[in-house]
């Protein structure tokens, strides 16, 4: 139907579509070199990451596994990044680095959670994505553009592309999405979507626990931050396949006890520091919770004087704990911080099976 519109009215209904919608529309031989003006028009940056990524995909095996090609692709991604950047007030250059990578990322991310990928391309995407993080960190010129004082910066906190903790987001989803099948849904989804959300988890877990490989000594205390919490994720919610092959493709050894004791000793620490919290509002108040407690005592200096100043002091507290009435958030439920017998079992029993040989997933 596309096809038969004038070309102006076309252009019209192509102005109200997002470049997801825009981009399949390029398969369309009819109409597909106005699409193509209109991306490179209103969305260039996508296009031309997109048109990498579908060379990326049309290499074969060998091409794609050559050191070569895969960093001068690499380079181009970067470059095109940079392009658009040094485009830019140097004021705005930081952001707009950042803004570009978010793109970046997700674009990579849409291909590897596509139901369409061709299978092990996932392996190729994460070599990809290691070349691209490890030209920006050893390139200067490119890094400064990201950050100007990045040579001061703090490792707590890195800048770098494809870092994992900037697809978490995606691990704690998937992981939510087994821990409402296990235990709130009661009418599971047809088997042919199963099927196709495990491949699909699984390709992103492979993806995934490879981007915790260390290209940079700079990076190493935040990729175990991140590697730990994934697991602890992966624990309390029951994703014990997912979780045995990110640990597989990080090159992770899986100690079923040691991991299970770190969720417990995390659970411990909160409730440690919960503990010891009142006692450091009455004694030892941050201006914060200083100024809280001064404004809730100014508040009520015009009640009753019969009230004792235990009753004050504990109305402070409360104020100054900002206790919300509705539930507690996810992080304070004690599930949060229990791991399920059957969930070591089962991830006993597969890491068995892997150290056997049995290399299911792959």
């Amino acid at each position: 139907m596309l096809h038969k519109l004038p070309a102006e009215l076309l252009s019209g209904v192509l102005s109200y579509l997002d470049y997801e919608d825009l981009n399949p529309l390029l398969n369309l031989s009819s109409i597909e070199p106005i699409v193509r003006h209109h991306l490179l028009r209103h969305f260039k940056f996508h296009y031309q990451v997109g048109s990498l990524l579908r060379l990326f995909e049309s290499l074969t095996p060998t091409e794609r596994h050559q050191t070569d090609t895969r960093n001068e692709l690499a380079r181009q991604f970067l470059h095109i990044i940079c392009h658009h950047v040094e485009e830019c007030p140097k004021l705005d250059q930081r952001d707009q680095f950042s803004s570009k990578l978010d793109v970046m990322h997700d674009l990579f991310l849409k291909r590897i959670l596509s139901s369409d990928l061709r299978p092990g391309l996932e392996h190729d995407y994460a070599a990809i994505c290691l070349d691209i993080r490890s030209i920006y960190l050893h390139t200067p010129s490119i890094r400064v553009l990201h950050d100007p004082k990045y040579r001061r910066r703090s490792t707590k906190y890195p800048l770098a592309p494809f870092l994992p903790r900037d697809f978490t987001y995606v691990w704690r989803r998937q992981c939510a999405a087994i821990d409402h099948e296990h235990n709130k849904n009661p009418t599971w989804p047809p088997l042919a979507r199963r099927i196709l959300d495990r491949q699909i988890h699984l390709r992103f877990a492979c993806f995934f626990g490879s981007l915790f490989e260390i290209t940079s000594l700079y990076l190493e205390s935040s990729l175990d931050g991140t590697f730990e919490e994934c697991v602890r994720e992966a624990l309390v919610t029951g994703e014990v396949e997912s979780l045995l092959v990110m640990c597989a493709a990080a090159g992770k050894p899986v100690d079923v006890e040691g991991m299970c004791m770190m969720v417990s000793l995390a659970g411990e620490q909160l409730w440690s520091y919960l503990d010891t919290m009142e006692d450091w509002l009455a004694n030892d108040p941050n201006p914060q919770q200083r100024a809280r407690m001064q404004g809730f005592n100014a508040q009520h200096q015009e009640e009753p004087q019969a009230q004792d100043q235990d009753e004050d002091l504990n109305r402070a507290q409360n104020d100054a704990y900002n206790i919300p009435s509705s539930p507690p958030p996810e992080w304070l439920l004690p599930s949060r911080y229990n791991v399920e017998p059957d969930t070591k079992l089962r991830l006993k029993l597969l890491d068995h099976l892997y150290k056997k040989g049995w290399h299911w997933f792959h």
